[in-house]
């Protein structure tokens, strides 16, 4: 399960970095979710207490 677990993920990754080098909309989707992803990662969330 594991092998195929792996070939999806890479034939994933191959098509994310094929796609996001183009200017098709699943380029544009893609560039719009690392562009979250690094605003949420410089988000800080306060603790409550």
């Amino acid at each position: 399960m594991s092998k195929k677990k792996g070939g999806l993920e890479k034939m994933l990754f191959q098509w994310a970095y094929q796609n996001r080098k183009g200017e098709t909309r699943a380029a544009q989707i893609l560039k719009s979710i690392e562009e979250t992803e690094k605003a949420l990662d410089n988000v800080k969330f306060k603790k409550r207490g």
